[in-house]
């Protein structure tokens, strides 16, 4: 389980080419960090991963069942005075929120790092929020990298930051800080922290409303203080053209600040137009930034993704950014976008020189050059969830999909997921379709839920404990492949494995499920084709009588099978009349279509066989061994 150590430069003095994930893993290791607990998301995955590698006895590792979890043991953690760390991206952050709010009111003893990554464009994600909004929420200090060697660099300073006012910090890593890879050096001596010890104070752990009042003063005051420290001064620097006097200044934040510099610095300009990072987030230094740019002047603001130091800063600059349409209002801010806005700004402000940019209309967004549009994604070859989705589709023709986060969702290629909102919704949305047919005196059509093992685990078991309480009736299918495949096969608490390898308690999909009151519980696998037929229809027959029934559909995922399924299949094309289903309704990309017909890829097809039960005319026949 533990990832690969990358390998170091010959000659390089022992830097090593880390992501930036790793870099913030060396960084965690470094500061003496003692507890780490996550859930595994796209961009932020690879920060645990990499912390196992180091193999600390001193530090407690674990794929928490989510992040609302990962973040109450980290904090549990850092009460006894140890230094913790909760990682997370940015929608999981939606999951952890309610204690997160609450910690900002009780303050922590030991550094607390909350690392939270943002997914701009969105590429993995529901949505592109921006975490710097919760954080002015919760009123928790945030810090933004622009580069893996500041994202390391920021957990030293996070740790200082936590600990002298005692409050958790949260690192904002965007996914090209996570995935970019750069030249880190070798790691410092890891610190050593205190032994724990927990100093009980009920009015501060256990504070009641009363005390909440007085705990939220506090937090308001250590606010100003932080504003009032020069320490945190040294946040704000810059990058390019600090004594420039050109018509107007850059301010950027995150990996964008780094884009600005390269390019003003292709474009000859990088000791005429300043060009300041903001590296501390929240609490903005709004009089320090108009001090440092100079009050009154025309400053251009990147940043990714919200309008958040537009909306703090409006008052203090003459304004352009997402507000005025001179960069796009969502996605992220690329480099070739970042060099639009600096050239329309330059048009703008009149400075003398020649360039060819189209005029720029308040309000009107950047048009990104036509890229192309790339292939769809979709399930691997042999993917058993494949199997699942026909067979709900061959028993449920006309029924209602509800699907769910992960890389199942893929099923929508399939026509087998009609609604995704967010981790375990598709449980509840299953009881909320029921109750809507219900409620109208109508007879609910078919229903079936689709969930993974890894997010039934994290979000869906209070979902299905609802559904059978309230006495919904559908079809429930988890989809247990027996890992968290999407984000690169972690450990579920299904797998009885832990995030360094070692062996835990298993505990099984079947008595959780048993466990929330589910009477009807069917378990198979999907590769039998006829198996798995047959449960869904006993399945079903049984939510149209008013019961609630669960089919745990079991097959490890294709990723991590050792050897091939079966022997691949042939195709017969005398008897293949083309239909397309086996490449379109079924969606298997083993299987393609060209000038000669259909074939199977042999390199690709791992020989699960199900195409063979697919095909309508008899043409994909069963491989022969050997």
């Amino acid at each position: 389980m533990s990832p690969d150590k990358p390998e170091t430069f010959p000659g390089g003095g022992g830097y090593r080419l880390l992501l930036g994930n790793e870099a913030i893993a060396q960084g965690l290791y470094e500061a003496g960090c003692r507890v780490a607990a996550a859930y595994p998301g796209t961009p932020s995955t690879e920060v645990l991963q990499s912390l196992v590698s180091y193999g600390a006895d001193d530090l407690h590792l674990e794929w928490s069942v989510n992040e609302k979890v990962a973040l109450e043991v980290s904090a549990a953690a850092s009460y006894t005075g140890l230094r913790s760390v909760a990682v997370m991206k940015q929608v999981g952050l939606n999951v952890a929120l309610d204690p997160l709010m609450s910690l900002a009111y009780t303050g922590v003893v030991g550094g607390m790092i909350v690392v939270v990554a943002d997914d701009p464009g969105p590429h993995s994600s529901q949505t592109e929020q921006d975490t710097r909004l919760l954080a002015m929420t919760a009123g928790i200090p945030l810090l933004d990298p622009s580069t893996p060697e500041e994202a390391r660099e920021m957990v030293h300073v996070g740790y200082q930051i936590s600990e002298k006012y005692r409050i958790p910090v949260i690192l904002r890593p965007v996914l090209r800080i996570c995935h970019a890879r750069a030249p880190i050096p070798p790691p410092t001596p890891r610190e050593a922290g205190p032994e724990p010890k927990f100093v009980k104070d009920v009015n501060r752990w256990a504070a009641t409303p009363r005390h909440r009042f007085t705990l939220h003063r506090e937090l308001n005051e250590k606010t100003l203080r932080m504003l009032a420290d020069p320490e945190m001064d040294k946040l704000y620097t810059f990058m390019c053209g600090e004594k420039g006097d050109g018509s107007f200044a850059v301010l950027a934040s995150s990996v964008v600040a780094a884009y600005a510099a390269d390019v003003l610095g292709e474009m000859g300009l990088a000791d005429e137009i300043p060009l300041l990072a903001a590296r501390f987030q929240w609490p903005l230094n709004v009089e320090l930034i108009q001090n440092l740019l100079g009050k009154g002047r025309r400053v251009l603001i990147l940043e990714e993704t919200g309008q958040f130091m537009e909306i703090l800063l409006r008052d203090r600059f003459k304004v352009s950014g997402r507000w005025d349409g001179l960069v796009p209002s969502q996605g992220e801010l690329t480099p070739d976008i970042v060099t639009e806005a600096l050239e329309r700004m330059l048009v703008s402000t009149g400075a003398k020189i020649t360039l060819e940019v189209p005029p720029c209309e308040p309000g009107s967004p950047v048009l990104e050059k036509d890229k192309g549009q790339p292939s769809p994604p979709t399930l691997c070859a042999g993917c058993p969830h494949r199997s699942s989705f026909w067979a709900l589709k061959k028993v449920m023709p006309d029924g209602i999909y509800t699907g769910d986060i992960g890389c199942y969702t893929l099923g929508i290629e399939l026509n087998a997921v009609d609604t995704v909102l967010c981790m375990g919704a598709s449980v509840s949305q299953a009881a909320g379709f029921y109750w809507a047919y219900r409620q109208a005196s109508e007879t609910p059509p078919p229903i079936a839920a689709v969930i993974g093992d890894s997010t039934f685990y994290h979000a869906g078991i209070p979902a299905l404990l609802n559904a059978v309480q309230q006495g919904a009736a559908f079809v429930l299918m988890i989809l247990d492949n027996d890992t968290t495949a999407m984000t690169g096969c972690q450990p579920t608490p299904g797998s009885g494995v832990l995030a360094d390898g070692g062996v835990g308690r298993k505990i099984p999909l079947e008595d959780v499920v048993k466990g929330c009151g589910v009477r009807d519980l069917r378990i198979t696998d999907p590769c039998d084709s006829q198996d798995i037929l047959e449960a869904v229809e006993e399945a079903a027959a049984l939510a149209s009588e008013g019961e609630m029934a669960v089919v745990i559909s079991r097959s490890p995922c294709v990723l991590n099978m050792k050897e091939r399924q079966g022997p691949v299949p042939t195709i017969d094309m005398e008897l293949c009349n083309e239909c397309g289903i086996c490449t379109d309704s079924f969606g298997c990309p083993a299987i393609r279509s060209g000038d000669e017909g259909f074939m199977i890829v042999n390199g690709l097809c791992p020989g699960c066989g199900i195409c063979v039960h697919v095909c309508p005319s008899g043409a994909i026949k069963a491989g022969k061994d050997g």
